[in-house]
């Protein structure tokens, strides 16, 4: 019992300037976080709500089980497949998600962790830290995910290849724009991995990055490459799967050679 007494709900502002909670554990762990909100008075109901709600049902819907009306804890998959829950309101309002969780089981043990922590107590953030502080704390909070679309597995030296994919904010799903997104060669040796061309998303979180083809070392035909956001002071970063490119050399060389 005396860990649970360590558990806190913390009310801070973002660099929006809206207000935010978050519940954080014992261990520094966050368990839940909020929505943003105009207010602070807005920013601590919603933490009541949190707490009025905290002993719902969970409905999970990564399986066939009935649903259930709200309020209730809501388990899902994101893009990334990992496990995550939404607490959401009688007015089907989300009041509280968390984190990403490898595995359905550690989500559900964070769904009791609130449920454990109904009664803990607030911490105003807003008081006495500075914007810096402030700014510094918040930092790669949304969780994205990165896909790409595999590209073809054998290319001519010098033609045209166009890397397409998305980029989405992992719990709403929705498209991050105007973000950038490299195209990385992945180097086993000591030189390290490199960045072969770049591109920004659309409005939909799409992008489309060309690349002409090119053999990266003289001994070696293969390029193993994959996608990567570096990250903001929003959104966090985000990496795709690695693929393989044949790039053939001397395809070029063939084409008008008469016999």
């Amino acid at each position: 019992m005396g860990k649970m007494l360590d558990i806190k709900y913390q009310v801070y502002k973002d660099v929006g300037g809206k207000y935010r909670f978050r519940l954080r554990a014992a261990n520094n762990k966050i368990l839940a976080v909020s929505e943003a909100y105009e207010t602070k008075a807005g920013c601590t109901n919603g933490v009541e709500s949190v707490q009025k709600n905290c002993q719902s049902k969970i409905e999970d819907k990564t399986t066939e089980c009935k649903r259930l009306p709200n309020p209730k804890y809501e388990i899902f998959v994101d893009t990334n497949l990992k496990f995550r829950f939404n607490l959401i309101a009688s007015n089907g309002q989300i009041i509280a998600s968390s984190e990403a969780y490898n595995s359905k089981q550690g989500c559900i043990k964070g769904i009791e962790a609130v449920k454990n922590s109904c009664g803990a107590g607030i911490e105003d953030l807003t008081v006495n830290q500075t914007t810096e502080k402030i700014e510094k704390q918040v930092i790669g909070i949304v969780d994205t995910g990165i896909a790409m679309l595999s590209p073809p597995n054998v290319v001519e030296s010098g033609s045209t290849v166009t890397f397409e994919g998305w980029l989405i904010d992992s719990k709403t799903g929705k498209g991050i724009e105007k973000a950038t997104i490299n195209i990385w060669e992945r180097d086993r040796s000591f030189m390290g991995d490199k960045v072969l061309t770049s591109g920004v998303t659309d409005k939909e979180g799409s992008f489309n990055i060309n690349w002409k083809a090119k053999q990266q070392d003289w001994w070696d035909d293969t390029v193993e490459l994959y996608a990567k956001f570096k990250g903001t002071e929003n959104y966090k970063p985000a990496r795709s799967a690695n693929y393989r490119i044949k790039v053939l050399w001397y395809a070029k060389q063939k084409v008008g050679v008469k016999p």
